[in-house]
């Protein structure tokens, strides 16, 4: 299996790795009166079905009820709720899921406190409602994927008296507008309390903190998880499948199907639906522009002349959009001592009125964010160093000790697809649309775009609603998505990570990690370690010749045999797609993530088949790309 590796490596290594699993338990005694457990671990469950065999059942389905176009949340979770409703569905991908805004959101799934805010003084019942319906579907997200969403209190430092019972009542509001949906009460600390929890802010100058409880999760591995558990419902789910042009009616025009390229191999296929979803996200304009050509191709002449010379930073995915009116938010990642461990901090008053957050989030914090306009949509957004700077100064004002920008290990953009309703006016600014659009074109297809992570479901069922009313599928079944369990949730249980380590005897920081992040499955994962404890290597030991060995290559948990699991059972094809979104390496440590690049490349390559020209190619992207991430 390891042919291929350093042979006076691979012994080292994989004595480090059984030394640590195994500290403590060599004169471990055997319990006489095993204590009963209800957790089930899936051991050697049947993997999904391949790529070439979703390939296949592509190319030999006639016509599908519907095609799904786009991969983030909201195609996803599309093509999740048609699955469970008893239709034929495809899903297209042309990158890889969550390789857009999906994957750079706030990691929060929440009701907006800012939103419930300006509510209450623009006395808006429609902002409101907005707030309410998130409060609603925060609670279904913790429910439908625990592994991947938590629970976490967040605390508003207060500076000054008058702001007490200001924010308190906030707090308490948004406590009674969650009604039996709330998560936990909110409640106050006093100042010496609130230094205690956060240390590193300035107690002298605060009054009191005020805590409330929103959920945090892990939003690409959500995504993918979605994914996957469209496939394991009967749908046809892939990803690097690049729409060309959309199939349309010769006599009537009306959107049938669409041409789509397999990037990996360029073959192309004609997928024929009787609907046609555009879940494109800030891309929705391409879509939009094919739909209104009447051979359903896209107009690239003005693209092709911006991207003439761009660069992976630079690209730009649509020019003049029409109906998205993008903005650009930045985060960055910091070390795990700029907030509690358990707890977020939220700065209620930035220097320009935004609100920022600082969160923990898988062991770092996570900061953010900014909100830009942009006349274009990037094909991949990145950090200004203005932007990182525009967020250390607002968290230096807190921070009793220096920021410093070498600390930032990790900065991204993403692009937040606010809306206008391309059937109103365009110079109205009514016409922006404040949460999500749900509206089918004069040529039959349905176009799903705005909102956010949080509201996924709701939005994919009102989409779905909006399917079955133009397909007239009489014979749908209803929305089950609302107590659905996502792939690795069922019988999930918090004591999970326990059982791990007692039955594979590998370290709680792995056992933790792989529970959280692939839940009941994570066994799986243990299995591949089993099979060869050479699985257990970091991922960046996986290259012939490591770039360095050291403690840092066995800071992260990522390892050989998670990067074969997502290979086989989450349609990982690249090494981006591991570094980035199966795992977050590249978004905690994108310099050490750099460092794992061959190893990844190694064992994908010899996976999948790659010939020396390929691996250099995936090589030479991979660290350009990583490299846009404020390193």
């Amino acid at each position: 299996m390891f042919r291929h590796t350093s042979r006076r490596l691979l012994p080292w290594a994989c004595g480090a790795v059984a030394a640590a699993a195994a500290v403590g338990a060599v004169s471990r005694p055997s319990l006489v009166n095993e204590v009963p457990t209800e957790l089930k671990l899936e051991r050697r469950a049947p993997a999904p079905p391949s790529r070439s065999e979703l390939l296949e059942k592509l190319q030999k389905t006639n016509q599908f009820d519907v095609l799904v176009i786009g991969g983030g949340a909201s195609g996803a979770g599309s093509a999740l709720d048609a699955s469970t409703r008893g239709l034929n569905v495809a899903l297209l991908e042309m990158n890889d899921f969550a390789s857009g805004t999906s994957s750079k959101s706030t990691k929060m799934a929440h009701g907006g406190v800012r939103y419930l805010e300006k509510a209450v003084w623009e006395l808006s019942k429609a902002q409101l409602d907005l707030v309410i319906e998130a409060l609603n579907e925060r609670a279904h997200l913790l429910y439908t994927a625990p592994h991947l969403c938590k629970v976490l209190p967040i605390m508003i430092p207060v500076y000054k008296w008058w702001q007490v019972p200001y924010f308190y009542v906030g707090t308490k509001m948004y406590d009674f507008f969650a009604g039996s949906q709330n998560l936990k009460s909110s409640y106050l600390l006093s100042a010496s309390a609130a230094g205690e929890v956060a240390p590193m802010l300035d107690a002298s100058k605060l009054k009191a903190g005020l805590v409330y409880h929103d959920g945090s999760f892990n939003d690409s591995r959500m995504n993918a998880t979605i994914a996957v558990t469209a496939i394991e419902n009967g749908a046809t789910v892939l990803n690097y499948m690049e729409v060309k042009r959309l199939i349309k009616n010769p006599e009537d025009g009306k959107v049938e199907g669409a041409v789509a390229m397999d990037r990996e191999t360029g073959k192309e296929y004609a997928v024929r639906a009787k609907v046609v979803v555009n879940a494109t996200g800030p891309f929705s304009d391409r879509l939009l522009q094919m739909d209104n050509h009447p051979e359903g191709l896209p107009d690239d002449k003005i693209l092709d002349a911006i991207n003439k010379d761009s660069t992976i930073a630079t690209e730009v995915a649509v020019a003049n959009p029409k109906m998205v009116v993008p903005s650009s938010g930045v985060h960055i990642i910091l070390p795990s001592y700029y907030c509690p461990k358990n707890m977020g901090l939220l700065d209620a008053e930035t220097s320009d009125g935004r609100v920022m957050f600082f969160l923990p989030w898988q062991g770092k914090v996570l900061a953010g964010t900014t909100d830009i306009p942009m006349k274009q949509v990037p094909a991949n957004p990145t950090a200004t160093e203005a932007d990182i700077q525009d967020i250390l100064k607002e968290l230096q004002h807190y921070i009793k000790f220096p920021v410093k920008r070498e600390d930032v290990q990790s900065a991204w953009a993403g692009i937040r697809p606010l809306v206008k309703d391309p059937r109103k006016n365009l110079s109205d600014t009514q016409g922006l649309v404040r949460s999500h659009l749900v509206f089918t074109s004069k040529n039959g297809m349905v176009t799903i775009s705005g909102g956010k992570w949080t509201t996924y479901r709701e939005m994919a069922e009102e989409t779905v609603n909006e399917v079955v009313k133009v397909g007239k599928f009489v014979n749908a079944k209803p929305c089950i998505t609302r107590k659905l369990k996502l792939s690795g949730a069922e019988h999930w249980d918090a004591n999970l990570p326990a059982l791990l380590s007692q039955q594979y005897n590998i370290p709680p920081l792995l056992a933790e990690h792989l529970s959280q992040n692939y839940g009941t499955k994570a066994a799986q994962v243990c299995e591949l370690f089993e099979d060869d404890r050479a699985n257990m290597l970091p991922v960046s030991l996986a290259a012939d010749k490591p770039t360095s060995i050291d403690y840092n290559a066995f800071r992260y948990p990522y390892t050989i045999g998670e990067l074969k699991f997502t290979m086989t059972h989450e349609y990982a094809r690249t090494p981006l797609d591991f570094l980035m979104r199966r795992t977050r390496y590249a978004f905690l440590d994108a310099k050490q993530a750099l460092k794992a690049v061959d190893g990844t490349v190694k064992v994908m390559g010899d996976a999948l088949g790659w010939d020396s020209a390929k691996r250099v190619a995936e090589t030479k992207y991979a660290i350009e790309y990583i490299k846009t991430f404020g390193v």
